[in-house]
């Protein structure tokens, strides 16, 4: 890019014909606006902070008007402030009023929405075989059922010397393998909560909710508060990342917009929360029947990948674009 001439770098970056005023509106994340001027909106940390009137992208209000400006060439956005919008004298016009912004009735635009990303922020776990060892287990009912709901209450071993309050209960998945087969993590699958209800040599447990049946062998986790949706600065690694997808975290395995999957590099890799990669096809074999041998084809672009979650050795992200269905096997790189 910086090869470019600022024209032409311009025109990589800015979507064609695009209207040079856009007024923000409730629901809007910082990712969609960025998406509506620029064709890779993950660049947009660069373009907020080029100019002195956004010094904080996440404190953005519905009924601002973003501006698409340009200095030397270079496209930049302008938060003008908030406004009031009004029908103008004609059909095809639109008055801007100035306005004054209230900052009780309305939240700062986040990021993403909290929709796409809460429910990935503690769920999946991708734990090593010692950390997965250390865990507090649920041992066995306290009486004869069969499985645990609601109510159910059970043994537990392994909880220390000071054991908490709540927990919550996670079973053993599968394991996540590279493409060589090593050995990377297991992906550990949400069951429920539960409470202490009585200390000593072999505490008591009652479960509170579950989405699955409580089984003996089952892992307790201490309970933590879930932080407020973090704001994530969608950027690329510095270094180059190279990754393959090796899960996904439900059952359907042709993953789409705002899917949540697992990549074999973590950050012992150097993987950083807001990083975005590049998602490529696995490179299609066929059969030249002129030459009369097998070719191996290109590997194809087919969406962009932000990552939200970061292990040693495994990833999770989730899938901001995507050009066709994704599968796991597909790779991962530094855009």
């Amino acid at each position: 890019m910086a090869a470019l001439s600022p024209v032409a770098w311009a025109g990589r970056l800015v979507v064609p014909h695009v209207p040079q005023t856009y007024v923000v509106r409730k629901g809007d994340t910082l990712w969609g606006i960025a998406n509506h001027f620029f064709r890779d909106p993950w660049r947009w940390p660069g373009i907020w902070n080029r100019n002195v009137q956004i010094r904080n992208p996440d404190l953005i209000y519905p009924g601002d008007v973003i501006a698409l400006r340009y200095a030397h060439g270079k496209p930049y956005l302008v938060d003008e402030g908030p406004v009031q919008v009004v029908a103008g004298r004609s059909r095809n016009t639109t008055v801007l009023r100035p306005a004054v912004r209230s900052h009780a009735l309305v939240g700062a635009i986040p990021t993403l929405s909290p929709n796409v990303i809460g429910p990935f922020l503690q769920r999946p776990l991708a734990l090593s075989r010692r950390s997965f060892r250390r865990l507090g287990y649920v041992a066995g009912a306290v009486h004869r059922h069969t499985f645990l709901g609601p109510v159910g209450r059970f043994y537990a071993r392994d909880l220390g010397a000071h054991p908490t309050k709540i927990y919550e209960i996670y079973r053993r998945g599968p394991a996540l393998r590279d493409q060589d087969g090593d050995f990377l993590a297991y992906e550990t699958k949400y069951v429920g909560r539960a409470k202490l209800v009585r200390r000593g040599r072999l505490p008591e447990l009652e479960v509170l909710s579950s989405i699955r049946e409580v089984q003996a062998g089952d892992r307790l986790i201490p309970w933590k508060p879930q932080p407020p949706t973090p704001y994530y600065y969608p950027r690329a690694p510095k270094k180059r990342i190279y990754g393959a997808v090796v899960a996904a975290t439900h059952d359907n395995l042709n993953l789409g917009t705002y899917a949540a999957l697992a990549i074999n590099v973590g950050k012992n890799a150097g993987i950083r929360r807001g990083y975005v990669l590049r998602i490529y096809s696995r490179p299609r074999r066929f059969y030249d029947p002129v030459a009369h041998e097998t070719v191996r084809g290109r590997r194809q672009p087919l969406g962009l990948l932000m990552i939200f979650r970061t292990f040693s050795r495994v990833s999770y992200g989730v899938i901001m674009q995507a050009r066709r269905e994704i599968h796991v096997g597909d790779t991962v790189a530094t855009p």
